[in-house]
């Protein structure tokens, strides 16, 4: 279970980023970050991977303290199923799911760095990926190994935003967000069909 919460981490937190109500947000702050001096680009995110991987670590860590009783088979595949057709649908209909925005916790909240709160926030097409991530933290019963799931997480989803600011936003490079965006939640809905297909061949 350690291995593919750990793999899922992964895979699913560098989808996040390529989701269109993510991808839009983090490449305008690439590009303004890009624009600025490298001391106040090197501060922002640094602010942005720290406040993610805090607030992910955090939440996947406390499901995995609390725990979950073991998921039937079935349950997991129905589960799986759902998030994915989730997916097919917001292709075609809007969905009016909030994103959720932790920083607003915090006190004076408004005068935050844009940085924190950008990686305070959980991006409405995102949900379903940290939810699944989230199950399986709260089945493996460490809150240790779940808090460095969230750390992958967390780096993932950042990790083309590093790359975005460092470099300069080509034509091509607008492209490819393009492309990545219109495909990327028929790549995810593909993976999570998957993985119910395997957790329904395991059970028979």
């Amino acid at each position: 279970m350690t291995t593919v919460l750990l793999a899922s981490a992964s895979v699913l937190g560098l989808l996040s980023f390529f989701e269109p109500c993510t991808i839009a947000t983090h490449t305008l702050f690439a590009v303004r970050a890009n624009l600025d001096t490298a001391s106040n680009r090197r501060r922002a995110l640094a602010q942005l991977v720290l406040s993610r991987a805090l607030l992910l670590s955090l939440l996947f860590g406390c499901v995995a303290a609390i725990g979950l009783e073991q998921l039937a088979q079935k349950t997991a595949m129905l589960m799986l199923g759902m998030f994915g057709l989730v997916y097919l649908i917001t292709r075609k209909i809007y969905l009016p799911v909030p994103h959720l925005e932790f920083f607003r916790l915090l006190p004076k909240h408004d005068d935050l760095p844009q940085s924190y709160k950008l990686g305070l926030t959980l991006p409405a097409c995102t949900l379903p990926l940290v939810a699944i991530t989230g199950i399986l933290s709260a089945l493996t019963r460490q809150p240790g190994i779940a808090a460095l799931a969230g750390l992958i997480f967390a780096l993932m989803f950042t990790l083309p935003t590093l790359w975005e600011s460092t470099h300069k936003f080509s034509a091509a490079h607008r492209d490819f967000l393009g492309h990545a965006a219109r495909l990327s939640p028929y790549i995810t809905t593909l993976l999570l069909w998957s993985g119910a297909l395997i957790n329904l061949k395991s059970g028979i």
